[in-house]
């Protein structure tokens, strides 16, 4: 079990340590200053000395979010994975402690569990993520403390509906404040500084705005359609030690101009036949269109000889001509895309020193969104008749 704690956590501890007892809890911080792990460590401090029969949720965006956000990091601090231990319930989601007590994990997209029983305790995790009228019936079903975190990106029911609050403590935190992060991950996040817009909010948490956004609408999925499109195409973008590799499953229709992609994989040091196991697994098509970061043509020609019709994206235009080209499509991405969806939240315009907008984009986590690009304009551009720009 993981029991070193971090500033954050005795900040928390000491909030719910205060009298009188505050309803709310709100964690805002920047990216990577540990605010999740903090409050699941609280909980797992807290649930051993509870009651039989009490309840305490963690509710998140989406299932997927949990899993790869939430779940995970529990696992972390009871240091073993929960398959492995017999309080577990996977069906349910479930996990019981020796004293009766319950921590259980759920989506606010699931109706029942929403609106289903009472529970002592409440933690939302990215709550700005999670519509307010969901918070409303899971608030009034909480009988004592409601934990939350969030990064700052925009005004949200948390800084308009619950931070102004009497009954609510609010903790800041940035990633100086989680003593265990590696001198790699600050220089990667501190290399971000000449982007105020994104380092205002993730690098210092502070509320903003993230102005010039990219991509301001796109849809969140269950899965990707079965039916209702013409073509089916991969995108592939390389990393290694900082930058993840990621694999996009791409559905177009181009009569309709909409796009449907799924994150197949988004991890760091995979090694190519990483990859082409993780394409095995994910069932990818031996003949299907691969388009890969034509930088990396050793790659592509190893990830070849496994039997993967791997082919380099083209990149005859500017990037931000082949961004253009995807907004005039309709983008949805399923909710499993977790790393995807986070990229497409944060991927804006830059700015000049004087604050205006360009016609480029950051060059921040764009790795999902890389490897999108290169599937979709690639096809397009050399399959689907072009595209209207003399790229063909």
């Amino acid at each position: 079990m993981e029991r070193q704690f971090t500033k954050v956590f005795w900040k928390n501890y000491d909030a719910l340590a205060a009298a009188p007892r505050p309803r709310y809890i709100s964690n805002r911080g920047s990216t990577r200053s540990g605010k999740t792990f903090a409050i699941l460590q609280l909980l797992n401090e807290l649930l051993p000395y509870d009651n039989p029969g009490d309840v305490t949720s963690v509710v998140s965006e989406t299932m997927p979010h949990l899993k790869r956000g939430a779940i995970r990091d529990f696992e972390r601090i009871i240091g073993h994975p929960l398959k492995d231990d017999p309080h577990w319930n996977a069906s349910t989601c479930t996990y019981t402690y020796a004293s009766g007590a319950l921590l259980e994990f759920f989506s606010a997209d699931t109706p029942s569990k929403v609106a289903g029983p009472a529970r002592k305790r409440l933690f939302l995790n990215e709550g700005n993520n999670i519509p307010y009228d969901t918070v409303r019936q899971l608030l009034v079903r909480t009988t004592g403390v409601v934990f939350i975190d969030y990064n700052p990106s925009g005004d949200s029911w948390i800084t308009e509906q619950i931070e102004p609050r009497e009954n609510c403590t609010f903790i800041h935190s940035t990633y100086k404040d989680n003593d265990f992060l590696t001198p790699e991950q600050i220089a990667e996040i501190e290399s971000y500084k000449d982007d105020e817009n994104w380092w205002r909010v993730y690098g210092r948490g502070e509320l903003g705005r993230l102005e010039g956004l990219i991509f301001p609408d796109f849809q969140l999925i269950d899965e990707l359609p079965a039916g209702g499109w013409d073509t089916e195409v991969y995108g592939m973008d390389f990393g290694y030690t900082n930058d993840p590799s990621v694999l996009v499953q791409l559905r177009i229709n181009k009569g309709a101009r909409r796009i449907w992609a799924r994150q197949l994989f988004y991890a760091t040091r995979l090694l190519n036949d990483d990859m082409a196991r993780l394409m095995e697994d994910a069932q990818v098509p031996r003949n299907a269109l691969i388009f890969a970061d034509c930088a990396e043509p050793k790659t592509i020609a190893d990830l070849s000889r496994y039997g993967f019709n791997v082919l380099p994206c083209d990149k005859g235009r500017r990037k931000a001509e082949q961004l253009q080209l995807m907004k005039g499509y309709t983008l949805a991405v399923t909710k499993d895309s977790v790393e995807g969806i986070k990229e497409l939240r944060g991927y804006t315009w830059a700015k000049d020193r004087a604050g205006k907008l360009l016609n480029e984009p950051i060059g921040i986590n764009d790795h999902f969104i890389d490897a999108l690009r290169y599937g979709f304009v690639t096809y397009l551009a050399n399959y689907g008749g072009g595209w209207g720009l003399g790229f063909v």
